[in-house]
């Protein structure tokens, strides 16, 4: 009867047991303000010195950057603006500096109450679509470049990892 009783048992807790594990990977990178938790397998490539962008690269060949700095080093950054109007300025200071090199820019969307924008500009091969955002008192700077994915997937992809690191 024993043996019935825990043959039962393990039949019914052992499945909801293996179905409510975490199968999730992640990666972790370690930027200049702390860490960015990323959902899947990603190889570190390289890191730039002057941006501290670091770009990775997963299984499918995508290619995604993540740099997360002080707000306070940035030249454009006022104080007394909302995290969101920075989120702004950090836009425009990185946009205009690509339409100035005769690229072309277009933003895609921003999200107020989240305070983060998303963007993208054209290097004559392929767009680098960009979402940058506002974590506490750092900016956080994704950005994503492949042609595997649609711009809606780099958006979707995006969204998620700024929320997941929020």
């Amino acid at each position: 009867m024993n043996r019935l009783n825990l043959m039962l048992i393990m039949l019914f807790f052992l499945p909801n047991f293996i179905f409510c594990q975490d199968i999730n990977d992640y990666s972790n990178v370690k930027t200049n303000s702390g860490e960015v938790k990323i959902p899947g397998n990603w190889e570190q490539l390289n890191t730039a010195d002057d941006s501290g962008q670091t770009y990775l690269k997963n299984i499918d060949g995508v290619i995604i950057a993540i740099a997360q700095n002080p707000k306070k080093s940035y030249p454009f950054y006022k104080s007394n603006k909302s995290d969101f109007e920075n989120v702004k300025l950090f836009y425009t200071w990185d946009s205009d500096y690509y339409k100035e090199n005769k690229f072309k820019t277009e933003k895609i969307k921003e999200n107020t109450e989240l305070e983060y924008i998303i963007w993208k500009y054209n290097d004559k091969k392929l767009d680098n679509v960009f979402l940058f955002g506002s974590v506490k008192n750092n900016f956080l700077n994704l950005l994503v470049y492949t042609n595997n994915w649609s711009e809606d997937e780099k958006i979707t992809f995006l969204e998620n990892l700024y929320k997941l690191n929020k």
